[in-house]
């Protein structure tokens, strides 16, 4: 027998082959712990994975370590006033400032029209330099902007990177001639995950408030993303730290399950106390009791 021929079968028995009528299905699961810091250092063994409350083989369970190509939307409407220059734009830099090693990303504003100031670039710089240089102008059209850069973000982003739409707007009036449900489906089929901070200061209609807060919300659970509201923009560049962080927590994880379930509920339990898991198509959830978690406050 060649040594290539023992090779060979050496490999077959070490990893067997699918049981008929199974997948094998992978998603990226995002993980903090009770400080809202990453948790480091996990294997396979300290996880484990329910699907529609039935337990699912781990095949794989490392640190997603996948480039991203980010597609940052500032709101620059009028509503944003004087908090655009005070607060927002430091901010955003500063997220930018902390993207991994080796990201790409683009900046888009909403005010007015979307508009992309900053194309795919990795310069730390430009974003700071490109929002310093709008004023705030017209309505939001932020709904317009997550079509337009969630495609864009699909189109230009490198293979295999996982792909990412951080938004940061106002509850201004909302302009967009996409509806609700149209953004909403657009942001899914485009980008891999979605952050968002809003920024409420009690002023909005309920139409806008609805509009908006479903579009942000759908795709933050959609995606395992996030979705925070903070009443002042005083408080954006704390939101934006978090988001920061959420960056560089996640895990991928890949799971044998059966092929053609028409609904997925997954709950993910790791072997440390306080984890919470954040899952894509699933709500936020305390990952060491699998409970659902709440939703996170308004920050002030």
């Amino acid at each position: 027998m060649s040594a290539l021929t023992l090779a060979m079968l050496l490999l077959g028995q070490a990893t067997p082959a699918t049981a008929p009528g199974t997948e094998v299905r992978a998603l990226t699961v995002t993980l903090l712990d009770e400080r809202g810091e990453e948790v480091k250092d996990l294997s396979t063994a300290d996880v484990a994975l329910l699907e529609n409350g039935v337990a699912r083989d781990i095949t794989s369970f490392k640190p997603d370590a996948r480039p991203l190509s980010v597609a940052i939307l500032v709101d620059t409407s009028a509503a944003m006033g004087s908090a655009y220059r005070l607060n927002v734009v430091d901010a955003v830099a500063g997220l930018v400032t902390r993207l991994p090693d080796g990201a790409r990303y683009a900046v888009w504003t909403t005010g007015d029209r979307p508009t992309k100031v900053v194309d795919q670039t990795e310069d730390r710089q430009a974003a700071g330099q490109a929002l310093r240089r709008v004023a705030p102008q017209g309505g939001n059209y932020v709904l317009d902007a997550i079509g337009e850069a969630s495609a864009a973000l699909k189109k230009h982003s490198r293979e295999g990177d996982r792909t990412v739409v951080v938004a940061v707007t106002a509850m201004g009036p909302e302009f967009s001639y996409r509806d609700k449900y149209r953004a909403a489906e657009e942001g899914e089929k485009n980008a891999d995950l979605f952050l968002s901070v809003q920024i409420d200061s009690g002023d909005a209609d309920f139409e806008t408030r609805s509009n908006v807060g479903y579009v942000l919300d759908r795709l933050a659970r959609s995606t395992g993303g996030r979705y925070d509201v903070i009443l002042s923009a005083m408080g954006t560049d704390g939101a934006l730290r978090k988001l920061s962080t959420h960056l560089r927590s996640g895990y991928r994880l890949a799971y044998a399950t059966v092929a053609d379930l028409k609904k997925r509920e997954l709950d993910l339990s790791v072997a440390r106390p306080g984890t919470r898991a954040y899952l894509p198509s699933d709500s936020e959830r305390e990952a060491s009791s699998g409970t659902p978690g709440s939703t996170d406050a308004p920050t002030p």
